[in-house]
Parts: structure tokens; sequence; C-alpha cells
């Protein structure tokens, strides 16, 4: 099925989406994406790919979340998608970054929406993005966190306390470590693993460099404890990891995307 022909498809299936773009198309710089039933992006906004640090002419069509970020980021993109398919339900307003590794941090509120076909069963997804306003008082608890978590992106092979991130945000630990998890939808101290791994992930596959030397250099300084964590991450060994990286590069294989359950 060609680009054209597979975007034809999806949007001859769905009878909201019309008005849906209607509506955005009178929003200036709009941050949007559609996906089909299978996470496939169907269409992405300029913006949007300008807000991921993607080309303006990147052929997004036909390609998923595991094409573009690393699997422990693709994995949570694709556990919201399944909320929506699986339970019809609309996805209001859940905070995201963008930036979050390579740049200053960008803060997002993040909807998603249910699109259904003329019999009424969910084909596709849309996402809406807009950047929060951080002048007002009810995100001001969002901005305090804001010095840990450019401190742990830029600081991640370092050891770093809860007791050191607490202070950096003028918070007591207690206070910090509930704010954290109700703000960023994680503890500290997952979010500093999933900072570590990602770019154990991206050195792994981009890099010839020991996996000893990359576990230590992203500040994971036992071993066999990152063996483990990395596994339970990705479901293989950092080594095995890197030999399919290459294999897939070799064959241009394509992304499988986790199967839909009922669970």
């Amino acid at each position: 099925m060609t680009v054209s022909s597979f975007q034809n498809d999806f949007f001859a299936r769905t009878v909201d989406l019309k008005t849906i773009l209607d509506v955005l198309d009178r929003i200036p710089e709009a941050l949007f994406m559609i996906k089909n039933r299978e996470s496939r992006y169907v269409y992405m906004s300029s913006a949007l790919k300008a807000a991921i640090n993607l080309d303006p002419d990147y052929n997004i069509v036909g390609k998923t979340d595991f094409d573009l970020f690393p699997k422990i980021v693709a994995e949570t993109f694709r556990q919201n998608d399944l909320i929506v398919f699986q339970e019809g339900r609309t996805l209001l307003n859940e905070i995201h970054a963008t930036a979050l590794f390579s740049g200053p941090t960008r803060w997002f509120f993040s909807s998603k929406y249910p699109l259904h076909d003329q019999r009424g069963e969910i084909i596709g997804l849309i996402t809406i993005n807009h950047p929060y306003d951080q002048e007002r008082s009810e995100q001001a608890e969002l901005n305090q966190l804001l010095p840990a978590i450019e401190y742990i992106t830029k600081n991640f092979g370092e050891k770093i306390t809860i007791a050191d991130l607490a202070a950096r945000c003028a918070m007591s630990e207690s206070h910090f470590m509930r704010i954290f998890k109700e703000r960023i939808k994680m503890t500290a101290h997952a979010f500093l693993e999933q900072v570590r791994m990602y770019h154990a992930l991206d050195a792994i596959r981009h890099s010839g460099e020991s996996i000893a030397a990359i576990a230590y250099r992203c500040g994971f300084y036992d071993h066999s404890s990152f063996v483990k964590r990395f596994k339970k991450t990705t479901g293989t060994t950092p080594l095995k990891y890197r030999k399919q990286h290459l294999a897939k590069q070799a064959a241009d294989l394509p992304i499988v995307l986790p199967e839909l359950t009922d669970e």
C-alpha cells in the first residue's frame, strides 16, 4: 500500500476526522498527530515534527513510536494508546516533555481522543498537544521541579541522591518525592533510571563502546544490576540487544508492535 493510499484508506473510514481537522486548522502552530489502531502514524503536523526535532520533510506515514524513540519511551506512548483503543477513553491533559534528553526541557499537555468509523468502532486516535503556561499559579509545583529534572538530564552519570534533588528545588525530601510523583507520574528514582537507560540504549545501538563502560558512564555502577534492569526494560541482555539492532539495520526489518490484549 502506498503512502497516499494508506492515508486515504484511513481518512475514508473515519467519520469525525474532518470536523477535528477543521478545528485544528484554526489553531496556530497546532501540535497534533493521528494514528491508526496499530499505533502507526497517519499524519503529524509540521509544528509537532519541529517540537520533537524531526525534519519537516520526514515521511512519518506508517511509522511508529518505536521508529522514533527509544523502546523505554515508545512503550509508554503505546500503553497510553492502548487505553484509548481498548477502553474508548479520552486521556486529557497528561504532562509530557520534549527535548528531555537532548536540550532544554519543554512541557506540554497532551490529550488523546479516539477516532471512530461509520459503524462506531475505534480505528485510531488523534493526539493534541499544547505548551503549558508557566506563569499560571496552579502549575507552580511543576515549575519548582525543573531544577531537579534538568540536573538529572545533564548529570545522569553521577551519583544523585533524593536529598540533593530536593535541595535544588528548595523542598524537604518527603515533599519533593510526593510532588514529583504527583506531577511527573513516576518517582524521582524511576525518572532518573529512565534517563540513564535512554542514554545506555542509545550508546549500545550507536557506539562500539563496551557494555560495562557504557553502564558505568550512564550511572549504573553495578554491572550485574544493570544487566538485570536492562533485561527487565527490553526483554533481552545488552549484548543481544546490540546484535539484534545491528541485524535489523542490516536487514532493514520492520518494527514489531506489542499485541493488543484484553487485560
